[in-house]
């Protein structure tokens, strides 16, 4: 299994968080937007894909029905498995969203996971489930690239939140540049130690269409919420959204 530090490269996350706000051991009660998120990369297997859904949903303890952006065929086994592993013990309603995209070559498997108190959770950190998971996929070649993120907003979060968002795009240097999410751009050029990072934006939604790194990880993800980041470590480039 490849090692956390080498995970963290290979996926372009560097030290910042998929998703932040989810306050460890605590879903509802605080006074800020509630996020937890499992990030992977995964071999093709519906057993791996069936308890991946079921330890996050026995960690966020929601029913809520979930958005899921992936071909029609795994988007079914995906809610499958959510309906499946429901229980009406569960209480939570906030926003669940599953993304799995098919990586265009194999990398090693393994999964990371983020909340607001633990930016990326150590392997110590990792509950039983999780663990378990990781331990199952060492040593076998991902498919696919995986997300699961639940979000809740408190009801002061909720009142006062904008509608309107906006881009900040950082490098090693500090801040290159904030730009509206209003009109669309094809080619945004941010420069890294290692060349040039190019994002777009196109209806609302950021993804990056050139990477400067090896791998090139950082094209599979796009952000389009308040809270969403991307990040490149290799040439330390973070993009993410904040509202105005």
């Amino acid at each position: 299994m490849i090692s956390r530090r080498n995970f963290l490269k290979l996926a372009g996350l560097g030290s910042v968080a998929i998703a932040a706000g989810y306050t460890t051991g605590k879903l509802t009660g605080n006074s800020k937007s509630e996020n937890f998120v499992v990030h992977g990369f995964i071999p093709a297997d519906e057993t791996v894909f069936e308890n991946l859904v079921s330890s996050f949903k026995n960690k966020i303890r929601s029913n809520a029905e979930p958005v899921v952006i992936a071909d029609s065929k795994i988007s079914e086994v995906i809610v499958k498995y959510h309906n499946q592993h429901s229980t009406d013990l569960f209480k939570n309603n906030g926003k669940i969203v599953y993304r799995l995209k098919r990586l265009n070559k194999q990398v090693d498997s393994d999964i990371i996971i983020s909340d607001s108190a633990n930016p990326i959770y150590s392997i110590d950190d990792l509950n039983y489930s999780f663990n378990e998971i990781r331990r199952n996929i060492r040593n076998r070649k991902a498919d696919y690239l995986f997300t699961a993120e639940y979000k809740e907003e408190d009801l002061i979060s909720s009142i006062f939140k904008s509608n309107k968002k906006e881009i900040v795009i950082e490098n090693q240097k500090g801040l290159v540049d904030r730009i509206s999410f209003d009109k669309n751009y094809k080619n945004i050029w941010i420069d890294g130690p290692l060349g040039k990072t190019g994002l777009k934006i196109e209806n609302g939604i950021a993804q990056v269409h050139t990477s400067a790194c090896r791998h090139g990880i950082c094209k599979h993800s796009f952000a389009n919420e308040v809270g969403n980041i991307i990040a490149c470590a290799p040439n330390k480039v973070l993009i993410k959204i904040e509202a105005v």
